[in-house]
Parts: structure tokens; sequence; C-alpha cells
């Protein structure tokens, strides 16, 4: 028997409520793991070409990884799919928590969801089974009382994933949300749950998790728990500050872009508040997700003031930190705090709405909406009040913030007038808080992963503990302005990206033990002896598929237009990233040739194809 895997994917069609169960073999187990590997090889195979992305057509579904839901470090990890209604592209994202787990301990590896639904519904998880039931009443509510509702009836220990009242308005930012603020959030894919009209999905069980191997299992866990405790790669900054502790180095680095990124640090006159001193202060407790030493996260609170918040709300992260912050020159971290509420309780992507806002701010000040656009809202760089009164504005869809709600792309089509040069995105994804010009890697995989404007896909910036060891052939480490050379580099850390998400893992664990662990903890839970190497190939084959889906759907990623000035065109004339262009063209044409795709259409080669065991789907 095969560890990990709970062996039982339930499809439901809402449109006639049936349910049937699909099966994924061994050997489909081996050659996709689980979450986006499963999510991708079932739509390409399942789902015609060119459909609506907020149709019945558009395929949902849901995944755990195979070590999703293991007494493990770092492995709590859930993953949605569809097509994006952003980027009318490939589109998954990533969840964190206790849902993952939740679900495996629920009966299920996954959820299929095909159809729509006439009448708002909500699906129950249990005992390896689904019910469809009556939404009706969480309809309306936000993402913070639709799960106390849902736990009242289920119980607390019920795990909810939902969306808000931004994905009922199918608002194209908007986000999956579980325990009020960890958010699969990017590419759109709440707006898919909302035109289906599922709220939420409740998930309640306690089934084991079968293990191939316990001792060999225990053997590494104790490893890297070891690791941790050591101080192993990332693991203190995770477990001292977590990302909101890297604000200010990010900032000052030129890592987190300013001004809507045509501006530097030395544009930020004063970022006192966004020094992690100030940010602790308003913590009321730590959290972590299922299982995990790590605990990188945490909640705070706002008592009185313009700001203050209705309960505890989740602590900020490093991304929504500079959208809202350094994306505008906000100083007013306490603003900072009341814009990630707001979203969380909306249920829609903080980093696209806080580079919404920058992108309105910057328009404003350039004399292309007024005062009157805005509803009197004197939208001025740093100015935070109107940046939350912004922000709520997109979340409720009112006003200016009808226009802006779906992003920067369909807003800049809309208001016109030389917009489209604030509009920062790449196929509609409003780019994240990592500069090509700080770290030219994210220039390929902004452009070359089948989800644009993406970070979490592409690993040279962090190297996992050993890599080097174990890839000895292999350089890694490049200056910021060294930019041949770096493909092989760049296609193993992308494919073994795409196995640490997968498997169910966290990119927070990967970055904080040595690369081993993961082949070696498979390898326990599983029973097969799979090597980094494999690992590695198996990570290029669902890189891969998800890359086919985009080709069939029509889209050449070289021919997707690149905001300029975040490849330095002009260079910045101040700040650490002073005088860079990023070499983008070079750097994605060396990744071509190494991963064997054509340098003009990006198909790759027969050979390729059947080297990786898709020679299927070439046709």
């Amino acid at each position: 028997m095969i560890g990990g895997y709970i062996n039982k994917t339930l499809l439901v069609n809402l449109s006639d409520h049936s349910v049937e169960e699909v099966y994924f073999s061994d050997d489909v187990k081996r050659k996709f793991i689980g979450g986006y590997g499963f999510g991708a090889k079932y739509i390409y195979e399942n789902q015609k070409p060119g459909i609506n992305p907020l149709s019945e057509d558009n395929i949902f579904t849901l995944f755990a990884g195979p070590l999703t839901g293991l007494n493990f470090p770092a492995v709590s990890r859930f993953t949605i799919c569809g097509k994006s209604p952003l980027t009318n592209t490939w589109g998954d994202s990533n969840g964190s928590g206790h849902f993952g787990p939740a679900l495996k301990f629920a009966g299920l590896d996954g959820l299929i969801i095909k159809g729509a639904s006439e009448k708002p519904v909500y699906l129950l998880l249990e005992d390896g089974q689904v019910k469809i039931k009556d939404g009706a009443s969480l309809w309306g509510k936000d993402t913070y009382e639709t799960e106390d509702i849902l736990k009242e009836i289920h119980g607390k220990k019920a795990e909810i994933i939902c969306i808000g009242t931004s994905g009922e308005y199918l608002s194209l930012l908007s986000a999956v949300i579980t325990r009020k603020g960890r958010a699969a959030a990017r590419g759109g894919l709440g707006a898919v749950m909302g035109s289906k009209k599922i709220k939420a999905i409740v998930a309640v069980g306690s089934k084991d998790v079968y293990i191939a191997d316990i001792e060999r299992f225990k053997l590494v866990k104790n490893k890297f728990i070891k690791e941790i405790k050591k101080g192993c790669g990332l693991s203190e900054f995770y477990t001292s500050t977590g990302t909101p502790g890297y604000a200010t180095n990010g900032l000052l680095s030129g890592d987190s872009p300013v001004k809507n990124w045509f501006g530097s640090s030395e544009d930020m006159k004063d970022f006192s508040e966004l020094e992690y001193d100030n940010i602790e202060k308003y913590k009321v407790k730590k959290n972590a997700c299922y299982s995990c030493p790590i605990a990188c996260w945490g909640h705070v609170m706002i008592n009185d003031g313009n700001y203050r918040l209705k309960e505890i709300s989740h602590m900020p992260e490093y991304e929504t930190i500079s959208a809202f912050g350094s994306y505008s020159l906000n100083n007013n971290f306490e603003s900072i705090i009341k814009c990630n509420d707001i979203c969380n309780r909306f249920g829609i992507d903080t980093i696209s709405v806080g580079a919404t806002v920058a992108f309105a701010i910057n328009c404003y000040e350039n004399n292309i909406i007024s005062k009157k656009d805005t509803g009197g809202i004197e939208l001025t760089w740093g100015n935070h009040k109107s940046i939350v009164e912004l922000t709520e504005k997109i979340a409720k869809r009112e006003g200016i913030g009808e226009i802006l709600s779906n992003g920067v792309k369909e807003a800049s089509s809309i208001i016109g007038k030389g917009s489209e040069e604030f509009a920062i995105h790449v196929q509609g994804q409003e780019l994240p808080a990592h500069d090509p010009r700080f770290e030219p890697g994210f220039a390929v995989s902004y452009t070359l992963d089948a989800t644009p404007g993406r970070h979490c896909q592409f690993g040279s910036f962090v190297l996992p503990s050993g890599i080097e060891r174990e890839l000895p052939e292999i350089k890694f480490v490049f200056n910021k302005t060294e930019y041949k050379g770096r493909a092989k580099a760049e296609k193993v850390m992308s494919s073994f990206m795409h196995i640490i998400n997968t498997l169910g893992a966290c990119l927070f664990g990967y970055f904080s033990g040595d690369v081993t662990n993961w082949p070696e903890c498979y390898s326990a839970i599983t029973g097969w002896d799979v090597s980094l190497r494999e690992l590695i190939k198996t990570g290029e084959r669902i890189h891969t598929i998800r890359h086919l889906f985009n080709l069939r759907e029509g889209i050449n990623p070289i021919n997707i237009p690149y905001p300029k000035i975040t490849k330095g065109l002009p260079p910045l004339e101040n700040g650490p990233l002073k005088g860079i262009s990023v070499d983008i063209d070079n750097m994605r044409k060396e990744y071509l040739e190494e991963m064997d795709w054509d340098l003009k259409t990006c198909i790759p080669t027969v050979s390729k194809l059947k080297d990786l065991e898709l020679e299927y789907l070439g046709k």
C-alpha cells in the first residue's frame, strides 16, 4: 500500500448535484505528486481550451499533497486550481493553516468541481463523502462571519475555506480565505468559486494518513526538527519575526518596490513604523499552521484610533506590508493592518489591491484621474487615510472601486490617458514585492512560469541548505548584475519549487532545513525509494504540463508584454538599484534552451515531451 494518499478523490457536478469518484493510479501519483500536479493533469485532460473562466465550464480543483496532514514540520498546504479569470492562463493558488490536513482527515485527497449551482451552496466533506448544503444564509457575509457560523454548525474542529463578498461580486482579485486571514489569493480563483455559487467548503474528520515506513519517517522528522532548532537556513528568521521582519530589509536592499516601482528607498523618507520593533507592538499572539514548530505567523490588535479593529486580526505578511507600504510611500503601520483586515474580511488579494492602490495614486499624481473621479479622495503619495478609504471602496466595488476591483490591467484599459504606463502587471497579474532589478531570476519566473507574475514558483533568490552539495555540477549563486549562465540553476530550482508545492509542503520549511529532507520524507511515507534528482525531473514534468495548458489556450509567454520599468528601462537614478537594467531577453533565451522549448513558439520539443513521458499531450 502506498502511504501519504487517502486514495479517494470526489468529482462533484453542481449543475445536477451528482457525485462520483475519480481514481489516480500509483503511476500518476509518482509522476504528478498531488496538489496542482493532480489538478493540472486532470484539467488539461478534461477541459476544452478557450472556455470562459467564470462559466460553468471552468473546472475547479482542490487537492492536498501526500505530505499534507503528517505530524511533520511545514506540511499543511493545499492547492486550488482552475483557469484564472485574472490572467486567462493556468491558475493555481496555495493555501496554508489547518484546512489541508482537515481535507485528508475528512477522508479525501481532493475534490474536483464541475458545473455551477443555481443558488448559493457550501460543501461539507466528512467520512470520505461530500454533501451539498444550502448556503443562502451565508451569501453576503464576510469571511470572518462565515467561518464563525460554520464552526457553530459543524463544531470547532471543522476547518473552512470560503470566499467573501468580493468573490460573490466576481472581482478578478478575489481570494479564498481560511482561518480568518490565511489566503489562497493570487489569480482570482475566489471569483471561480463565486461563479459556481460556492460560498465555502467545510472539512471535518479524524482519518489517519498511512505511513509506509514509520521508523524512517521518524528519523527524518527528528533530523528536520533539530535543524530548525539549530537555525538551519532561514529557520531562525521565520521563528523569530516571520516575514514582517523583512519589511525594512527588503526596502533598503531594493527588493521591495517603491512608489509603484518608479522610486527607490531614498523616496521613502520615513519608514520607522515598518521596523519590526514597532510592528511587534501590535502583536497579541503567535500562531502556526498544523503541526509546524516554525510558527511564523501571528495576530495583531488595534483597540482605539481611526483604525481600531472589531476583533484580533491576522498580522500582515511582508508582501502585504510592502504593497500597502512602500508601493505607496506609506509609513503608517496601523493603516496597513487595517487594509489587511479589510482584504481578509472581503476575501481579496492584498498584493493586488495594494498594487492597484499605488497605480491609482500614480494616476492621480499625474493628473490622469481627479478628485471628481475618486469621489473626493485625495490620492497622494503616503496619504494613509486615502489608502484605507480606497482599499475599502475596491473591496466593496463602490465608486472608483468598481473600476479598480478587477486590477490594474482592466482599470488602465478603462481609464486610458496614458495610465497604462503605471499599470505594473504581467498578463493581468499585479507583480509581488520582489524586484527583478534586485534578483534578476524573477524576470524569468514572472514571464515564463504558467502562472504569470508570481514569486513562489522559482527559487534562485533563496537556496535550501545542501543544494550545492547535492548538485555540485551546477552554479547556484550569482550577483544581481550577473545575467549569463543562470538557466541551469533556474531550471533546477523552479522544478523543485513545484515539488515542494505539490507535496503539500511550505516554502518556509523548505528554506529551513536540508534539501534532502523532502525526498527522504516522501520515500518514507510512500514506501518508494525516490531520489532528489527524480523529484527534480518530476517537478519539470509538472511545470511543463501547466505550460502546455497555456500554449493550448493560445498564450505564448515570450509574447506577453512586460513592464519596462521593472527591468530597469529606464534605470533608476538613485537608491540601491541605481543604474541597473536587467538583460531579460538573454536570460529567457538561455532558460528556453535549457528547458528544450522552441525559442519562438515556446513549444517543448518532441524529444523533451518523450523524456518527460508527456508525448501523448503533444498531439
